[in-house]
């Protein structure tokens, strides 16, 4: 700019020692001056355009720099704030709107900018954008680590870097090429969702966007939702089935009279499992759900123990098990017919699983982890393989005796739950041959 008005200003100055020098040799030549008299001047004329020319120069070097310096230092951010030239306040309050709404808008961008790198990197989910030519766009950690890739650089890398089996390239392809997909990919034991969405721009497919979830968790809550559905089914059945046997039995008169009662019998039997199975997945549902229609209130924990110690002394007594009970009284914020229901249910099966002349040793205290009470017995004991199973719906670790030994097979499972209904946590310890102890233990801000 200041090369450009030094420019115009040597010319506008050429221009005029030219015109100044034209004048006067009209004039010259108005006056009847000769020829030979121009020529005498001439020399003088072309002395005088030089120096005008001269004295023009330092003046337009002179006046371009008091018009540019001042213009050079406004400043750029707040331009209106320093009047120069009056004839610019106009100009100079529209560059400064422009650059205040420019700054805003920078300032929300990178606002945005900031927000949305701190949701996709705190995101469990895997989080991929990728371009119409497949390369990588934005991601965030999540998707590194589901998909098995190191923490590194893949800005603007091809997106088959990060893992290359045919089910991750497919989820790829498939929102490339318009069409959106869920595809499930397994990797290192674990099972996780590819959701792929193709982004478009006036009709024109331009990237896509991937999200990656672990849905290890989900499609065991799935197996396990089957499961207990077979085993319901089955357990329903069963008690059912000799139900309805026996009747159509007596129906037909095929019974002798004295035989009649024995059949009842087998008929009342059965109906008792069935009601009793039907009360125990509707204590689980309660459980699940919380919503157990009873108050909390202190429950003396070893008072409890010695009523289902009463309560099984005959169940234990034919065989030939003893029942033994230690430590020290404790009490804990609960509802009583849940706490019952627990402790029966472990001294239960204590008593089922225990071999001949075996113990049964129910202790109360606290320790430093909280307020515990423990069921010890000198059975059968479970295989390692089976102990992280036990507490599961219908699950039977022995399974050559669960034929022989009655119950539901939801006692444990009750146990669980209850626990997790009072803030309780549940432990299990067991040697094959020497026996098994369940421990329920209430951490100190359970208690109250």
């Amino acid at each position: 700019m200041k090369r450009r008005i030094f420019v115009y200003m040597c010319l506008v100055a050429l221009c005029a020692a030219i015109s100044t020098l034209l004048i006067s040799w009209a004039s010259f030549y108005m006056a009847g001056e000769s020829w030979i008299t121009l020529a005498k001047i001439w020399p003088y004329s072309l002395l005088s355009v030089f120096l005008g020319i001269m004295l023009s120069y330092f003046a337009a070097q002179m006046l371009t720099r008091r018009i540019v310096t001042p213009l050079n230092q406004l400043p750029i951010d707040k331009p209106g704030n320093t009047m120069v030239y009056e004839e610019l306040s106009p100009l100079l309050e529209r560059i400064t709107r422009q650059s205040r709404d420019i700054h805003e808008q920078m300032q929300t961008l990178r606002q945005k900018q900031r927000e949305f790198a701190v949701i996709t990197e705190n995101m469990s989910e895997g989080f991929l954008v990728i371009g119409k030519n497949a390369e990588i766009l934005s991601y965030n950690k999540s998707v590194l680590l589901q998909l098995g890739a190191e923490i590194a650089d893949f800005a603007e890398k091809s997106v088959f870097a990060l893992n290359r089996s045919e089910t991750f390239r497919k989820a790829v392809e498939h929102a490339l090429s318009g069409r959106k997909s869920e595809l499930t990919m397994e990797k290192n034991g674990r099972f996780y969702s590819l959701i792929a969405s193709p982004v478009r721009e006036e009709g024109e497919v331009v990237g896509a966007v991937l999200l990656v979830l672990d849905v290890t968790e989900r499609r065991e809550r799935e197996n396990l939702r089957r499961e207990f559905t077979t085993n319901v089914s089955h357990e329903l059945k069963t008690p059912l089935t000799s139900i309805s046997g026996f009747a159509e039995i007596m129906q037909s008169g095929l019974v002798r009279q004295e035989d009649i009662a024995r059949f009842a019998g087998k008929i009342y039997d059965e109906a008792q499992r069935l009601i009793t199975l039907v009360g125990d997945i509707i204590k689980l549902s309660q459980l699940d759900e919380n919503s157990v229609p009873f108050e909390r209130q202190p429950v003396e924990l070893a008072e409890l123990a010695e009523k289902v110690i009463r309560h099984l002394e005959d169940t234990a007594a034919s065989k030939s098990v003893t029942f033994y009970r230690t430590g020290t009284p404790v009490t804990v914020m609960g509802v009583p017919n849940i706490l019952e229901e627990m402790i029966f249910n472990l001294c239960d099966n204590a008593v089922k699983y225990n071999r001949e002349k075996g113990s049964v040793t129910v202790t109360t205290g606290q320790n430093e982890h909280g307020v515990f009470l423990s069921v010890a017995d000198t059975g059968i004991g479970i295989p390692p393989s089976q102990q992280d199973r036990v507490f599961e719906r219908f699950y039977r670790a022995e399974k050559s005796h669960s034929k022989e030994i009655d119950g539901t097979g939801l006692g444990l499972s009750i146990v669980k739950h209850g626990a997790a209904f009072h803030r309780a946590s549940v432990s299990l310890e067991s040697t094959e041959g020497i026996g098994t102890t369940v421990t329920i233990t209430w951490p100190p801000a359970a208690e109250k």
